[in-house]
């Protein structure tokens, strides 16, 4: 193990004359008096060891380590201090079994530095003391109030102690490197950005003016293609056209020559029956010569045709009659509901005085003078509709005015008929209204659901302001003036007029008096004239009888059918004639359409073969038409375009695919360095908090030993390494308390079982306390030697003390005490134990 076996001190701080302290292994204990330069001895160790701080040695500058002098002594020149371990184990490399350290300080800060007597650099002594884990500001070496500066440390600064231990300065300082490389990183992926920005710019102007030529292009092509498509299928449709006009023009010229022949056919029969007519005229004549019944025949026939066709008159009058008197009593029936007087159909019933009939809604309600006319527009139709007691009633009245053809008529089965019951309860408080019908008029209970379905849902206001305050739609409402707002919106009014009704209902019963007058009269007529023509039809008969009459009546009849036939043939050659005229003019049609077509097929093939060989677009014609105006639409509103821009875009997209290639290439970079940064950190925290666990596990070992009892180190935030490291402990079996809580022995105590667990982390060679134990009573003192002396087995210990309890405990003792001015050293044996 390489101990410490000797140092030796010269002009460093009270050590005046060269002094050399033997040091052995176990626990070796510097006692003197305050003020004796027990101190010194420590100092001289961290300032031989490399220590650069001249404050950590109690100094302002590193000059101020050299002896000043004192009563009768001159001030040395320089301070020398000698460390010498033993390295038999080959624990330093170097060859030699012993490792001797020497550094100088003179007046003006000069430092040297040598090993085993050769001058080397501070940062040699550093690598070589370095194997052994021997460092100039090492945790092995406790100062004055070391102990303290724990207790009153902040939990931040207690953290970044085991920072310190864990040897995360490199990963700190590591990632401080990434992080200026994603720094600069960041910087130049700014000035990327800034070039793409401005060419990305540039670049989308030109992509759009290369869209646009591009559109333009394939709009042009696309409008040939449908010209061609037009052009194409016009083309096919003339063609197709024409086909049906050569179609047409055979079917009708071979119609036409049918209808020739046709013709020809009734020209021939026609002369052969004018001819016959001839015949047969003048046989009648010779026969009427001898006989003179012909006039009388002629004379009852024509008598018989003129009754006949009086007869057929008076009938058709009558059928107008029956159509006409039908209507009039519609209309009657109609006038009768709009003004208020009873239809004729209605009167019918009620003069039946049937059981179960109780009346119209008119006669069976009693209305105030000043609501009549609200009352009867309410009613509308409904006023004279009739009121029975059951469907059956009902249906027994409408039989009978349908089998008499008297009218029309409304009946309200009071077994049936649903009542409407006004709802908008709220609009009867409303300015302006007077009420519900329903409710404004007097009738017998009985009838309550037919007057509720007339008048149930109408509501009586006083004037159009007031329903249209209300809201024009809300409810079915009646002025007192009879204007009438519906349901759906509708507004009736007006001025309401009630006189000329009789007068107008008389009119109309007149006319149909009159007119079922007339019809009667005609029916006799036609009667009286049926008679007459039975009559004449007899003596036709008795004229017939005789052998000349029937020949003549035989003539008469050929003549009568072949004048018929001849007529019928004179009709049809007209029809012939006519429609031979109609085929020669459609034939006409035709060949001037087909002859147009044949010019537009030409044209069309013409500009067909301008666009060569070309995909056409099947479609219907109008649809490539439409086709063909939308695209020629959307080709007019591009304007003008920079077909130039195609050719410029390809290289400006190549340039830009450069630097976009660039900046992904940094992005990559970008992405390397926060891979760096987070696998740094990661390592850094698995390094922290293995460190900070082996420590906790060190430390809670140790304050068992010293004090039986629990302890704990923990971060503020258990995943932020940044967070402050809490101390607590529970010493002798208390509370598990925060070391800000302590008294001031418990503070000193964990304090110092923290520190002697950093050391067991990475352990040294030796340790340097330097009067730990100055706060400590006897009982913790106790406890501490105790801890020392239990960790001297694998380690050497120097201890600065004046304390009675850690001296007795120490293995090897040096008194230091101040002899004018000077600090002189007197090794003591100690007792055995």
């Amino acid at each position: 193990m390489a101990v410490i076996t000797k140092l030796a001190m010269q002009g460093f701080k009270s050590f005046n004359r060269r002094v050399a302290i033997p040091f052995l292994a176990g626990v070796n204990a510097i006692a003197g008096p305050n003020g004796s330069g027990k101190s010194n001895v420590l100092d001289a160790i961290a300032f031989v060891l490399g220590r650069t701080s001249a404050k950590s040695m109690r100094a302002d500058r590193l000059h101020e380590l050299i002896f000043h002098g004192g009563t009768g002594k001159n001030p040395a020149d320089l301070a020398s201090v000698t460390l010498t371990f033993d390295n038999s184990k080959k624990e330093f490399p170097v060859d030699s079994d012993e490792l001797s350290i020497n550094r100088k300080v003179n007046r003006k800060g000069a430092v040297v530095y040598k090993i085993n007597e050769r001058t080397v650099t501070r940062d040699k002594i550093i690598q070589t003391l370095a194997p052994a884990r021997i460092q100039p500001d090492g945790h092995n070496i406790i100062l004055q109030g070391d102990v303290t500066e724990i207790i009153e440390m902040s939990p931040v600064e207690r953290r970044g102690i085991i920072d310190e231990i864990s040897g995360i300065a490199e990963y700190n300082d590591k990632r401080e490197k990434a992080q200026k490389d994603l720094d600069a990183v960041d910087q130049k992926l700014k000035e990327a950005e800034i070039i793409i920005s401005q060419r990305y710019s540039i670049f989308k102007k030109m992509e759009d003016e290369r869209n646009a030529a591009i559109k333009y292009q394939n709009l042009q092509q696309q409008s040939k293609v449908l010209k061609a498509s037009v052009a194409n299928k016009k083309v096919q449709t003339f063609q197709e056209e024409i086909a049906k006009f050569d179609e047409k023009l055979a079917e009708k010229k071979e119609l036409s020559g049918k209808v020739n022949a046709e013709l020809e056919k009734v020209e021939e029969d026609l002369g052969a029956k004018e001819s016959g007519i001839r015949e047969v005229a003048s046989k009648i004549i010779d026969l009427s010569k001898r006989f003179q019944i012909e006039k009388e025949i002629s004379d009852l026939r024509s008598e018989l045709i003129v009754k006949r066709s009086k007869i057929d008159s008076n009938t058709r009058e009558i059928e107008r009659l029956n159509s006409l008197i039908e209507k009039l009593q519609a209309l009657e029936s109609r006038k009768a509901e709009l003004v208020g007087e009873l239809p004729r159909s209605v009167q019918s019933i009620l003069r039946l005085n049937l059981r179960g009939v109780h009346g119209t809604v008119a006669s069976l309600v009693s209305v105030p003078e000043k609501y009549q006319i609200a009352v009867e527009v309410a009613a509308g139709p409904h006023f004279n509709d009739i009121i029975v007691s059951d469907e059956d009633v009902a249906a027994y009245c409408i039989e009978y005015l349908r089998r008499e053809r008297i009218g029309r008529a409304t009946f309200l089965p009071l077994t049936k008929i649903k009542p409407n019951l006004f709802r908008e309860n709220e609009l009867l408080h409303k300015h302006g209204v007077v009420g519900v019908a329903s409710k404004l008029i007097k009738y017998d209970t009985r009838y309550m659901t037919a007057v509720e379905f007339v008048f149930g849902n109408t509501l009586i206001i006083e004037n159009l302001d007031a329903g249209r305050a209300i809201g024009v739609g809300r409810a079915r409402m009646v002025t007192l003036d009879g204007d009438l707002l519906e349901r759906s919106g509708a507004m009736i009014g007006g001025h309401y007029i009630r006189s000329h009704a009789k007068s107008i209902e008389a009119s109309t019963s007149r006319d149909i008096d009159s007119y079922i007058d007339l019809r009667k009269r005609l029916r006799e007529e036609a009667g009286k004239l049926q008679d007459q023509v039975e009559e004449l039809e007899s003596r036709l008969k008795k004229m017939a009888v005789s052998e000349q009459t029937k020949q003549f009546i035989d003539l008469e009849k050929v003549r009568i059918a072949s004048e018929q036939d001849v007529d019928k043939l004179r009709d049809r050659r007209k029809s012939l004639n006519e429609r031979k005229l109609n085929l020669e003019i459609e034939l006409n049609r035709i060949s001037i359409e087909r002859a147009r077509m044949e010019t537009d097929l030409q044209n069309a093939k013409a500009e067909l073969q301008q666009y060569g060989q070309i995909a056409f677009v099947d479609e219907k014609l109008a649809k490539l038409e439409d086709m063909l105006m939308k695209t020629d639409k959307e080709l007019a509103t591009l304007g003008p375009v920079n077909f130039k821009a195609i050719e410029e875009f390809e290289k400006l997209k190549t340039e830009f695919e450069g630097y976009k290639q660039k900046y992904e290439k940094i992005l990559g970079e970008k992405k390397a360095v926060l891979d760096m940064i987070a696998q740094i950190e990661e390592r850094r925290k698995e390094v922290f908090y293995g460190t900070l666990n082996e420590i906790k596990k060190a430390f809670n070992n140790i304050f068992v030993k010293m004090l039986n009892g629990t302890s704990s180190l923990d971060l503020e935030d258990p995943n932020n390494i940044e967070s402050g490291l809490l101390i607590k402990a529970s010493p002798r079996a208390k509370t598990l308390i925060n070391i800000d809580a302590m008294s001031g022995g418990e503070k000193s105590l964990t304090a110092l079982a923290f520190l002697f667990a950093i050391q067991s982390h990475k352990p040294a060679p030796f340790y340097i306390l330097d009067e730990i134990d100055a706060a400590l009573d006897k009982a913790n003192s106790k406890i501490v030697a105790d801890m020392i002396k239990e960790f001297s087995k694998g380690a050497q210990f120097i201890i600065i003390t004046h304390n009675d309890t850690t001296v007795k405990s120490a293995d090897h003792l040096y008194g230091v005490s101040m002899i004018e001015g000077e600090s002189k050293i007197v090794s003591v044996e100690m007792p055995k134990q």
